[in-house]
């Protein structure tokens, strides 16, 4: 009995004003992409975070080591694009071995995955997010910036031969990709590889966000059920922003992620560490909280976790209290730099 009280205080550490629990943690590894996304990057860019400026490896598995005392259980590498981070395996690895940490993943654009799953696969990492917004070249270009999408396609088939668990993330958007979420469900039922359905949040570098562009996961739903049937919802995880349906047959895995038509901040049980040192409580936080400092500084643990409690503490509503205000408007943050 004494074990289970322990960790449930344990659990507890991480609780903000609103009585969420803090459970997973989501680091940037760097700000970097060899995609233009136009629903992430600004068009162009090169004002990259200077290399000094970047966590090291060793500093971000000392503060994964202080979050998993604190209850974190679950790391996501994301970016930029982790995979440009040089010997990202090292860092995989290493985070797979902190005691308490039951999971690391990655999400990616795929690109550069053929030539390092079977390293990332046996430093431990548990599962990879792909992210594909289309199957259709031109789309491709115009939505992500280049002419790769014959390299993430194969990025899916290789990781599926590695046997690595995979989800493909799709961000719609009215007018540039929403013709194609039969397809991807489609695709989802011929392969078994989840689709998770984004709606677009105002976190684009590009500015061109606006309410009209959003399509809803009420209107993305109603074309899969005319075109393919019925979807029938899946309880699997209630803390996971995705709502997870199937088909009647069984095949195929289809989730939607609503941030904008079904906010689902009341449950968050994330945070995030960007690669230039940041602590964010919450997608819309800005510029978040300097951990870089402490760490550089040789503080120790014991105020590092004093300051990401007090980080906790203020934690914000979330977007529902943004789109509540009226606030809603592009580019509140920039996703390339706090990570998906």
């Amino acid at each position: 009995m004494k074990i289970n009280s322990d960790n449930q205080k344990q659990k507890s550490l991480l609780t903000d004003s609103f009585g969420r629990i803090a459970r997973k943690l989501r680091i940037s590894v760097t700000d970097r992409c060899n995609l233009q996304c136009i629903y992430c990057m600004p068009k162009n860019n090169n004002n990259w975070f200077d290399s000094s400026d970047i966590l090291t490896f060793d500093e971000m598995i000392r503060f994964v080591s202080i979050m998993s005392k604190l209850g974190i259980e679950n790391i996501r590498l994301t970016g930029g694009e982790p995979l440009l981070r040089s010997n990202i395996e090292i860092l995989v690895e290493n985070l797979s071995k902190i005691t308490g940490i039951k999971k690391v993943s990655m999400t990616t654009n795929g690109i550069l995955l053929p030539d390092k799953i079977s390293q990332l696969k046996k430093a431990g990492l548990s599962s990879i997010n792909i992210s594909l917004d289309t199957f259709n070249h031109e789309k491709f270009k115009k939505i992500n910036g280049t002419d790769n999408l014959d390299k993430v396609l194969e990025s899916i088939k290789v990781a599926t031969k590695e046997q690595m668990s995979i989800k493909i993330n799709n961000v719609v958007m009215r007018g540039w990709n929403d013709d194609e979420v039969v397809d991807f469900a489609r695709f989802s039922k011929a392969t078994g590889h989840p689709v998770r359905f984004i709606e677009f949040m105002p976190l684009d570098g590009s500015g061109i966000w606006n309410q009209d562009l959003v399509v809803t996961k009420h209107e993305i739903m109603t074309k899969i059920r005319h075109e393919i049937g019925e979807l029938i919802p899946l309880d699997i995880d209630r803390s996971s922003p995705a709502k997870l349906y199937t088909f009647s047959d069984g095949k195929g895995i289809i989730g939607f992620i609503p941030s904008i038509s079904e906010p689902f901040c009341e449950n968050c049980d994330r945070v995030r560490l960007t690669s230039d040192g940041h602590f964010l409580t919450c997608l819309f936080e800005k510029p978040g909280f300097d951990i870089k400092t402490l760490l550089r500084e040789g503080k120790s643990d014991k105020v590092i976790v004093d300051y990401i409690q007090n980080c906790i503490s203020k934690k914000p509503e979330g977007i529902i209290q943004i789109i509540r205000n009226k606030q809603l408007k592009p580019s509140l943050n920039q996703m390339n730099r706090i990570g998906g």
